[in-house]
């Protein structure tokens, strides 16, 4: 195992740290081969205990990384993702819990599209292999075999990150003690196919993509921003988008009939477009995990839903927002529906008008239910 530290700032009142493990063994793949070396990035905050057993593993959705919580910290420009979440006396309490997030492999802090193709020196760019979530999952358990972890206390994830979870019900449920899986689903809808392609389109038609090798000359920031304003339009709903912006102009007096930016939203999407590129986003790793979540189908990969997850006996937890119209709650209901009828298992659906992102920004409604489960109590029907 090989580790590269970041020891906690001084008065760091998560315990973190940044931290890489290189696995033992090729990870196969899916699609065929083997991929090697394998070094999965990770922060952990807290500790773990002699007996290795109070271990949680947050893993993040599309857009995030291993940085889940704690403040602004190179080369992040923003605090983690799941801040309000983790810390001390939180819902997933580092006082009480080793909280671990990793980045998923072909992400851009593991190995991935990014990192050098060991037959060349050069970045793999587009010549990096296609994952499948099953990957990533296999990757993550390779990931707790180096940290000698026999079992997590549980698995936490929202989105891309429930998908994994899902596959770690599939293979190697007797290593899960409780999973809670947020706003996900256990296939992807032709909606989610068409989103993806046309997010990938906006990246790809950049003319700065270069075929995937632009390392040399900066990420295509053009194509980043497009995909960012694009992917805004389906993490929120409606509702929020009328509540929060309206028709309110840009800036006041009357309309300026111009094709020039003239609505209060015009200017939010152009901000969320230019931040785009300012952060750890990697167009290379968006086209390769939004290409994992298009193969995600539990019934066809495991013959139905019911044989994939015919091992699960840990508690689970599944969460839905209501105005989530990326991943229903139908669809997640048919989840709990193929779990096995001895296994514990609650389906909240919440209410919020934010939609899909509800986990990440309105955080205070889920709170108390998944601190309650991670203690060992599912929620009332």
């Amino acid at each position: 195992m090989q580790n590269s530290f970041s020891p906690p700032s001084e008065g760091d009142r998560l315990g973190r740290r940044v931290r890489t493990v290189r696995l033992d063994a090729p990870l196969a793949l899916t699609a065929g081969g083997a991929l090697t070396p394998v070094d999965i990035v990770f922060e952990t905050y807290g500790r773990l205990n002699a007996r290795r057993d109070n271990a949680i593993l947050v893993l993040h959705g599309l857009t995030g990384d291993h940085h889940a919580a704690g403040p602004v910290a190179a080369p992040h420009v923003k605090p983690g993702w799941w801040d309000g979440a983790i810390g001390p006396g939180r819902a997933l309490d580092t006082d009480r819990f080793c909280v671990i997030a990793p980045n998923a492999v072909g992400g851009a802090f593991s190995t991935g599209p990014h990192s050098p193709d060991p037959a060349t020196g050069a970045p793999y760019g587009l010549r990096f292999p296609v994952l499948t979530i099953a990957d990533m999952a296999r990757a993550g358990i390779g990931l707790a075999d180096a940290l000698g972890i026999e079992r997590v206390h549980a698995l936490v994830g929202g989105c891309f990150g429930g998908f994994q979870i899902l596959e770690w019900l599939a293979q190697a449920p007797e290593r899960v003690g409780s999973a809670a899986i947020i706003s996900a689903t256990a296939r992807t809808s032709a909606h989610n196919l068409a989103l993806f392609s046309v997010l990938r389109a906006a990246i790809m038609s950049d003319p700065a993509f270069r075929g995937g090798d632009y390392y040399d000359a900066g990420q295509p920031a053009a194509g980043l921003g497009l995909l960012a304003m694009t992917g805004a339009l389906h993490w929120m709903g409606r509702d929020t988008w009328e509540r929060r912006f309206g028709t309110a102009p840009l800036r006041p007096g009357p309309p300026r009939y111009t094709l020039e930016p003239d609505f209060a939203v015009d200017g939010f999407l152009a901000e969320v477009g230019a931040n785009a590129s300012r952060g750890t986003l990697d167009a290379n790793s968006l086209l390769y995990l939004t290409r994992a979540i298009d193969y995600f189908d539990m019934a066809r990969d495991h013959g139905s839903l019911e044989a994939a997850l015919a091992g699960a006996h840990a508690p689970v937890l599944l969460v839905s927002y209501e105005t989530d119209w990326r991943y229903p709650p139908a669809e997640m209901a048919e989840i709990g529906a193929a779990l096995p009828e001895a296994t514990p298992c609650r389906h909240l659906v919440l209410a919020s008008g934010i939609g899909h992102g509800a986990f990440l920004y309105e955080f205070a409604s889920l709170e108390p239910h998944l601190r309650a489960f991670i203690d060992g109590t599912l929620p009332p029907e």
